[in-house]
């Protein structure tokens, strides 16, 4: 078994930096300009920390170099250990400037309507020495960014992981979807469309392979109907929102985010039925990482959002 204290006097940042560089590169060559340094410097480095670990982390072929099983564990954790060497500086440099804590977190574009942007002004307004940070992604993208301590706690789907003992996640709502088109080139809509009677319309779509994507080829799937024409994908519901106002095309958005575009006058929902294949959405922490009192905080604020009382027990995913 390795000796804990011998391995923290070999390795050093710059080791956890090679980590994550040659993980990401699979280059020792383009790892070697990204750390400034030689080539044969950066080999001799990742000799000591194989060394320090008793292990091999990386393979050399002649197509680059490839983590093994032990080389992805110490890259995850480097990456773990560099996120809260960042995460403390700033935690220093704001309580050097008053504030009493940061707060990461990240967040789908269906909770932030009704939960996390109220929740996220009260803060700012009630607790201004709490920095928050939010970030804007897909479910899949966010549960990467928890995992490596980039996140304090997310807001997202589960993706089939809620039954992973690392995870604890309180269900915050339901993400109904709506078909959505812009403002001036809508269709004659008497409250009974469909979506054959739209299956020859180009659409705006979510990137694949995200979940929102697949939900829609799904209920097109369901519908007994070809795949929706999509001539262009985006990621942002604010360029999907844009789209739709230069040209007549049909999307998909979550209703309350539709609601909102709506309310400005930018789209308009149609009355197209969609199945409920997202399901519901929830505030998802790492049980290794307790959460600090400011990230906790916000998180209070954000389940008070949800049902106006903190203190009742909220749904735990199952």
């Amino acid at each position: 078994m390795l000796d804990s204290l011998k391995i923290q006097n070999r390795l050093k940042l710059r080791h956890l930096t090679l980590l994550i560089a040659l993980d990401e590169s699979h280059s020792l060559h383009k790892a070697a300009e990204r750390m400034n340094l030689s080539q044969p410097s950066l080999s001799k480095m990742l000799q000591d920390v194989e060394h320090a670990l008793e292990t091999p982390l990386f393979d050399r072929t002649p197509h680059g170099v490839h983590p093994t099983a032990s080389g992805v564990l110490a890259a995850r954790y480097a990456r773990l250990i560099l996120n809260d060497l960042d995460r403390m500086q700033r935690d220093i440099d704001h309580m050097r400037n008053g504030v009493a804590g940061s707060v990461r977190l990240g967040a789908i574009v269906a909770g932030l309507p009704r939960i996390v942007s109220p929740a996220m002004a009260q803060v700012a307004v009630t607790a201004p020495h709490i920095a928050m940070s939010l970030h804007m992604d897909t479910s899949d993208a966010l549960m990467v960014g928890l995992r490596s301590g980039r996140y304090d706690f997310v807001i997202g789907r589960t993706l089939g992981l809620d039954r992973n003992p690392g995870l604890t996640c309180l269900e915050l709502g339901a993400e109904p979807l709506c078909v959505v088109v812009g403002r001036d080139h809508a269709p004659e809509d008497a409250g009974n469309l469909t979506l054959a009677d739209l299956v020859t319309w180009n659409w705006v779509l979510q990137t694949a392979p995200s979940p929102m994507r697949r939900a829609v080829e799904a209920a097109f799937t369901m519908a007994l109907l070809p795949a929706p024409l999509c001539p262009v994908e985006v990621s942002s519901m604010f360029a999907t929102a844009d789209l739709l106002r230069h040209a007549p095309l049909l999307s998909v958005m979550p209703c309350d985010v539709a609601e909102h575009y709506e309310n400005s006058g930018i789209i308009k929902k149609l009355s197209v039925p969609m199945p409920d294949l997202l399901g519901h959405f929830f505030l998802i922490t790492m049980d290794e990482r307790p959460l600090t009192p400011a990230a906790l905080h916000v998180r209070g604020a954000i389940l008070a959002q949800v049902i106006g009382n903190p203190d009742r027990p909220f749904p735990i995913c199952s």
